[in-house]
């Protein structure tokens, strides 16, 4: 059998690598959520009409999520890789929900109402084509994935108490999933919202600190 060793340079590139995109993923987020230049946590029609009103931004906005889209696979790999180390069974099924984050499941209800605003759709209107793309859609269910994904990093969270993850990142990753949905459903802000993903960049690059040096 030829086993092939991976040189300690590109190992180390790999690694650091993964560690960054453990961190800048949720970092971004949490930049754009408390940089935004309206209240993020609205619902409905007060939401479009900040959206709307600050339309010349949302180009750059949309640019840092996908940023953060393309990072959080491989930072989802980072996190998985060090939980399974600790705790397998939990740390797959952690990985498996996880990675629904990453995946395209629901419409981007923001691109939507931007280009409903460069179409000159109202915002009634806009509001009303928003909710039945959230709500009459045959796939709309898959709009709460969204929280079967936050229960992956919950479980990632205590399948690294069991790995060499330090136990504070291990700790925040188990209680970041349950802060950020808490920032919309009580409508906090924009500092509350940013904050629960800040808590979870430092947890997410905590764990990746420990991934494997080789």
């Amino acid at each position: 059998m030829t086993i092939v060793e991976t040189p300690p340079a590109t190992a180390g590139f790999t690694r650091y690598a993964m560690i960054t995109c453990a961190v800048v993923a949720p970092l971004t987020l949490a930049l754009s959520l408390l940089f935004a230049p309206f209240t993020t946590t609205a619902e409905g029609e007060p939401y479009i009409r900040g959206l709307v009103a600050n339309l010349d931004s949302y180009p750059l906005w949309s640019w840092i999520s996908v940023l953060s889209f393309v990072t959080f696979i491989p930072a989802i790999f980072a996190v998985s890789k060090v939980a399974r180390s600790g705790r397998p069974v939990l740390g797959l099924a952690g990985m498996i929900l996880a990675f629904i984050l990453a995946l395209p499941v629901t419409v981007n209800t923001d691109d939507v109402i931007y280009a409903a605003a460069k179409a000159g759709l109202d915002v009634p209107t806009t509001n009303r084509l928003i909710t039945e793309l959230n709500e009459g859609l045959p796939t709309s269910l898959l709009g709460f994935t969204f929280f079967f994904s936050l229960l992956g990093f919950v479980l990632l969270g205590i399948a690294a108490l069991s790995s060499a993850a330090p136990k504070w990142a291990a700790i925040a990753m188990i209680v970041a999933p349950f802060l950020i949905p808490i920032a919309w459903i009580a409508q906090l802000g924009n500092l509350a919202a940013g904050a629960a993903w800040l808590v979870f960049a430092a947890a997410s690059g905590g764990i990746a600190l420990a991934l494997p040096r080789s």
